[in-house]
């Protein structure tokens, strides 16, 4: 019987020592070993330590004969470390995102300077470029020497059609600046320059000249503060552009962008087609607030009075949506082309809507 017990205890010493190694702990220990884990461990040290924590624990377990707990303890070690390097990962993002932020936000404001260099370099030059318009349009005209009948007939005409111009522009202006103090004394000489070509005194077409001269002059000086203000705003071309894909073939003069429109008249009253497109240019005019409106009807007639077509004209673009409006008539000063010409009564005939330019 003594001779059995050595046996015995020997059989249960080699049975201790060839107990299986759960394999879920060699991957542990392989995922120990990779770079992934080596990475959380300094992007993640809690984690980390966490998935340490559980690998010893099953060692420890493993070592104590106790399989089913080390079991579940390298399980919960394997995951602790899969959860180490997905905040490691996490880490790096958010510490990338916050460095591309700082990035952007010096570009930022890098792109913030360079845009106000542009805007005060484009205001100096929008300034010199005003201060020769204004230069050159005070440059004194040369008088005109004495006609013959026939060419002082036609000063006679040029000159109507340039007290016109003058007053539209001196008008605009006024839109743009309402309390503009030189303009009340211009459109006052327009009128007079009016009274004079219906006598038979000669055509003053240096007068005319002059006044279109001053007006213009002050439409460019009433625009200089908006257009010093904010000089690369590019408010005409968006409207142009606007206007051009409504097929409404707007065109741009020293009054700002104009469309015209034809066909004005139908028994005395604004023609069906001339409200539509009044009722859309409205539309437009509400989008752009900026933008006064300027209606000045023509009449294909040469001594035409004004019949009240762009102050109806104006009712309903107002009705349409527009705000600042006012209404002018050129009368029949203004042909398109020569009234003895076939079919110049239809082109010479017109409404033009001019959204006055708030800036050069």
């Amino acid at each position: 019987m003594k001779a059995l017990l050595p046996a015995a205890l020997l059989l249960s010493l080699v049975g201790c020592a060839t107990t299986a190694r759960p394999q879920i702990m060699g991957e542990v220990e392989r995922t120990r070993q990779g770079s992934a884990v080596a990475d959380a461990k300094k992007a993640a040290p809690q984690a980390y330590a966490r998935a340490e924590l559980y690998r010893q624990r099953a060692e420890q377990a493993y070592a104590d004969g106790d399989l089913a707990t080390a079991q579940v303890l390298a399980e919960q070690a394997l995951a602790a470390y899969l959860r180490a390097t997905i905040e490691a990962r996490l880490t790096k993002a958010e510490n990338g995102l916050a460095e591309a932020r700082l990035q952007e936000k010096a570009q930022a404001g890098r792109l913030a300077q360079l845009e106000a260099e542009q805007q005060r370099i484009a205001a100096e030059a929008a300034d010199l470029e005003l201060r020769a318009k204004v230069a050159r349009d005070a440059e004194p005209l040369a008088k005109s020497e004495p006609a013959s009948p026939e060419r002082e007939k036609a000063r006679r005409e040029a000159a109507r059609s340039i007290v016109t111009q003058g007053s539209l522009l001196c008008v605009a202006a006024r839109l743009v600046e309402p309390g503009r103090a030189a303009l009340s004394p211009l459109l006052g000489k327009a009128d007079e320059l009016r009274k004079r070509l219906d006598t038979a005194a000669p055509a003053p077409i240096d007068d005319a000249n002059a006044l279109r001269s001053d007006c213009l002059r002050e439409l460019t000086l009433a625009r200089r503060p908006r257009a010093q203000q904010n000089p690369a705003q590019g408010e005409s071309d968006a409207l142009l552009t606007e206007l051009s894909r409504a097929d409404l073939l707007p065109f741009r003069d020293d009054r700002g962008v104009v469309v015209t429109l034809h066909a004005v008249r139908e028994q005395g009253k604004l023609s069906p087609k001339l409200n539509e497109k009044l009722t859309e240019l409205g539309r437009v005019a509400k989008a752009h607030p900026q933008f006064p409106v300027l209606l000045v009807s023509h009449d294909a007639r040469g001594g035409a009075k004004d019949d009240g077509l762009a102050a109806r004209a104006a009712e309903a673009l107002t009705a349409a949506g527009a705000g600042r409006v006012e209404a002018q008539s050129a009368g029949g000063t203004s042909p398109v082309v020569p009234q003895d010409r076939s079919g110049a009564a239809a082109r010479n005939e017109r409404l033009e809507v001019v959204f006055v330019s708030p800036g050069n």
